[in-house]
């Protein structure tokens, strides 16, 4: 059996141009989506082992490599972005 841990962060955490973009990611083939991105019916799991430095971030979204980072150093393997969750307050936060 496997287990993982998430972190549940708002999305409030992200620009509603960066929501989109998840969006229009998670419709990607699996292969060609810059980060990894599983909707729900009220947000995005972003898995945190991934290449957030140099060439690899250049696709993502600024706010983005922050988020993923809280999440690795709080030792989980996701971050749930979701319109209910909590906000952290060493992370900015955007109007929606």
């Amino acid at each position: 059996m496997e287990k993982g841990q998430y972190l549940v962060l708002g999305t409030a955490h992200i620009r509603c141009a960066t929501g989109k973009l998840l969006n229009d990611w998670a419709d990607l083939p699996p292969a060609r989506q810059p980060l990894s991105v599983a909707p729900t019916q009220y947000g995005w799991f972003l898995p945190t082992r991934v290449e957030t430095s140099g060439a690899a971030a250049r696709h993502l979204p600024k706010e983005i490599p922050a988020i993923l980072a809280l999440g690795r150093a709080q030792g989980c393997d996701y971050v749930l972005l979701d319109c209910d969750g909590p906000n952290e307050d060493a992370l900015p936060t955007f109007p929606w």
